[in-house]
């Protein structure tokens, strides 16, 4: 896992608690979505970066 993917996590869950301070609701169902999405995104953009042979 690259530098910049564990600082995309990072920020997730930091934007999520500050999200749920002020709307105090820390519903879990919306970050499993994002990291689900940003996973997703993550493994496609990596083979679409794979040279071809």
């Amino acid at each position: 896992m690259s530098k910049n993917m564990i600082f995309l996590v990072l920020g997730i869950l930091a934007a999520w608690f500050v999200i749920g301070i002020f709307t105090k609701d820390f519903s879990i169902d919306y970050l499993i979505y994002l990291f689900f999405g940003v996973f997703l995104g993550y493994t496609v953009g990596k083979k679409e970066a794979e040279p071809k042979e």
